[in-house]
């Protein structure tokens, strides 16, 4: 039986629009597991779940997250098209989204991004946000941000997330975290074996539900996907 989790990728965003609540909300209801999102700061030192640290292209406006407060950033709505799934939607406070987990019995999949790489004050007021959160890991494509949640609080989850030129293959197991994410087009040598010899925990995001190998992956742990629903169908028969 497979004990893989399934992680909808900033909510069911295949069919709502991104990090919104909305697209939390109905990732619950399509049977994710857990929730994966992204974490900017404001200038006023608000955290928000947005993905983009600049508003252009989710609300076609040029402005630098980090360059308007709490305020401001609440007065704008993100989204395209006509849909009320995919228009007009507020950018979430990070610990709404952390409390609505919770009371959703949700994992929790935190990605910091560049407003917050290399702040030590913002990632302890992140820990403190999940303080008895069950079950929690914060990822990042920043190695030495990563580290520096290890030294406030070694016991919560690290993943770091890969790309073919930022780490060295050769030494994976000597990055100082838990588990690594990577996309599903590194499931291939030359970095399967890396990745497999590597002890760490491993998801794989990019996936879409049509992947033969989603059932027969018994060494991936999580699967971070737009389509919650259709993944969960997937490997149903292996859980």
């Amino acid at each position: 039986m497979s004990k893989s989790q399934v992680f909808a990728h900033r909510g069911a965003s295949g069919s709502h629009f991104e990090n919104t609540m909305s697209a939390f909300q109905a990732a619950a209801k399509k049977g994710a597991d857990g929730i994966e999102l992204d974490v900017q700061q404001t200038k006023d030192g608000q955290l928000v779940v947005i993905h983009d640290d600049n508003l252009l292209r989710l609300a076609g406006i040029d402005q630098q997250v980090d360059n308007l407060t709490a305020e401001e950033l609440g007065q704008i709505r993100i989204g395209k098209g006509g849909s009320r799934f995919l228009f007009g939607h507020p950018i979430p406070i990070l610990f709404d989204v952390i409390s609505f987990c919770q009371q959703n019995g949700l994992s929790l999949n935190i990605e910091l991004k560049e407003t917050v790489y290399g702040k030590p004050a913002v990632i302890e007021r992140i820990l403190h946000y999940i303080e008895g959160v069950p079950d929690v890991h914060i990822s990042s494509f920043d190695y030495p941000t990563l580290q520096l949640v290890r030294q406030q609080d070694p016991s919560v989850e690290t993943a770091l997330l890969l790309k073919k030129a930022t780490v060295d293959w050769d030494c994976l197991p000597a990055y100082d975290v838990d588990a690594f994410h990577f996309h599903k087009r590194l499931w291939k040598e030359p970095y399967l074996t890396p990745l497999l010899e590597s002890q760490k925990t491993l998801r794989m995001y990019g996936v879409t539900g049509k992947e033969s190998f989603l059932s027969q992956s018994p060494q991936i742990e999580g699967w971070i996907t737009d389509y919650p629903a259709r993944v969960q169908r997937k490997i149903k028969g292996s859980r």
